[in-house]
């Protein structure tokens, strides 16, 4: 059952024509009134800079360390955990093949890790934040018993497992996983896995793997579950259940309850429709609010194309093959930032809760649900500087913080006007290749490059041209 009520690829090198770019004119919607706000969403929110920098996707464990993935000494990423302040680290993964990234606690039981490694395959981008070569492992918390869950295929086709999520009682897993396959086969195909984490006198393992979800043609990152067990958060672009070519909308899927079953599961959008980058999401804690990261106050040439298919009612075809280089021309774009959002579910009420002007990636509460984990990037986030980590905390007890306080309401609509004037559009060159891409993923950037040409040659056909999508209907 779908309800569509509104509510990382890196170091690839790529040059296309896009016809379409942010101009400077913003239209700017007015903030919400917020009626009857529930305690989180009118609870104040402080954000902290962090005395040590972790790498990115830092998490917590229950007694309040952290997990994290940086460079070791011969500069391979490994899993270390410390203190939130850097004391008594260790490294978990040192001395083993690596990169060894994305380290989550078992939720409850506290007693494996999850993290993701390459452990020497052929692999292109990061462990579990997108690209090739990646497979879950396990191991216990003082790195002991490392046990590999899942085995990416050695043939002709690369694939991935990637972002994945443990259940609040530990004893399930979701995970988005990726087969490259060329256009005339179908292209890139995602597909959400769900499986049961097994841990007795065999040794940890997945058991009863399945596909969840509909067979979407699109992009698919798996989030985190939500706090009682009933499912998980996933972002989505593309697919005939969004409006506008590739937009990201973030979607809640449950799978347990009344009338939801793994096999028939209920999907949800929960984001409004925004042509901003949507991605990356928790729920809080009493599951009437998710928070998310979004571009919606940073408008770049993602936002102006995506504003333009929406006026035109315009889909890109193979949407999931597309996906790749979309993700390429979005985060490389130096304007490209991201801020932390909070969404009150019942109302729909957006309140921001950033204001760094950075980008905010992979984010975590910890057990107590009061605080927040995240390490920043720079702009060209695959590319540029990591850091700072920061620690943000709400505080029930008073209202909500102004701009000046680091919190304050924000407004939901923001439509980029568009100016069709044929420009150059590169990506960095720090975007230099670890690897050689496969030809099955490189197959994706002409289709993109020709998506963005049909779109903008319907622009100049129109008499309003470029100037079509400040909150215009469609036509």
């Amino acid at each position: 059952m779908f309800d569509a009520t509104p509510g990382k690829l890196p170091h690839l090198r790529a040059r296309h024509i896009l016809a379409a770019t942010v101009s400077s004119a913003v239209l700017l919607g007015a903030a919400g009134v917020f009626a009857a706000p529930n305690p989180f969403f009118a609870a104040s929110f402080t954000v902290k800079t962090n005395p040590v920098t972790f790498g990115q996707a830092p998490s917590w464990t229950r007694d309040g360390r952290v997990l994290s993935s940086m460079p070791d000494g011969s500069g391979v990423e490994q899993v270390y955990v410390s203190a939130l302040d850097g004391s008594d680290m260790r490294c978990l993964t040192c001395g083993l093949p690596g990169p060894n990234q994305f380290p989550l606690e078992r939720p409850t039981k506290a007693d494996w890790i999850l993290f993701c490694s390459w452990r020497g395959q052929t692999f292109l981008g990061a462990p579990c934040f997108g690209g090739y070569g990646t497979d879950l492992y396990v191991m216990r918390p003082d790195g002991s018993q490392v046990t590999r869950l899942t085995a990416v295929d050695s043939g002709p086709d690369p694939q991935d497992n990637y972002h994945p999520a443990w259940s609040p009682d530990g004893n399930q897993l979701v995970w988005t996983r990726l087969d490259f396959h060329f256009v005339p086969q179908g292209g890139t195909v995602y597909t959400i896995l769900l499986a049961d984490f097994i841990d007795d006198a065999g040794g940890p393992r997945l058991a009863n793997v399945r596909a969840v979800g509909p067979a979407w043609d699109a992009g698919i990152e798996t989030q985190e579950w939500a706090p009682d067990g009933s499912g998980f958060l996933f972002t989505l672009w593309g697919g005939k259940a969004l409006s506008g070519w590739m937009n990201g909308e973030l979607y809640f899927m449950r799978l347990f309850g009344p009338g939801a079953t793994p096999e028939h599961p209920v999907v949800s959008q929960l984001t409004d429709g925004s042509p901003a980058w949507d991605e990356q999401a928790s729920f809080t804690r009493d599951m009437k609010n998710v928070i998310w990261m979004s571009s919606r106050d940073h408008p770049t040439w993602y936002q102006t194309v995506v504003s333009a298919a929406q006026w035109l009612g315009f889909d890109t075809p193979q949407p999931n093959t597309i996906f790749g280089p979309l993700f390429f021309q979005a985060v490389f774009d130096r304007r490209f930032q991201t801020e932390l959002y909070m969404m009150d579910l019942s109302t729909r009420a957006i309140r921001r809760l950033t204001f760094d002007g950075s980008i905010v990636p992979e984010f975590h509460f910890d057990h107590t649900g009061k605080q927040l984990l995240w390490t920043e990037t720079g702009a060209e986030v695959l590319g540029g500087p990591v850091g700072p980590t920061r620690v943000g905390s709400f505080h029930r007890h008073s209202a909500a913080a102004t701009p000046g306080g680091t919190s304050a309401p924000t407004g939901t609509a923001l439509f980029p006007s568009l100016a069709v004037q044929g420009a150059t559009h590169e990506l960095s060159p720090r975007a230099a290749a670890q690897a050689a891409p496969p030809p099955q993923v490189v197959a994706g950037l002409p289709l993109a490059v020709d998506a963005e040409n049909q779109i903008a040659h319907q622009l100049q056909g129109l008499a309003q041209g470029g100037n079509c999508c400040i909150g215009a209907p469609s036509p």
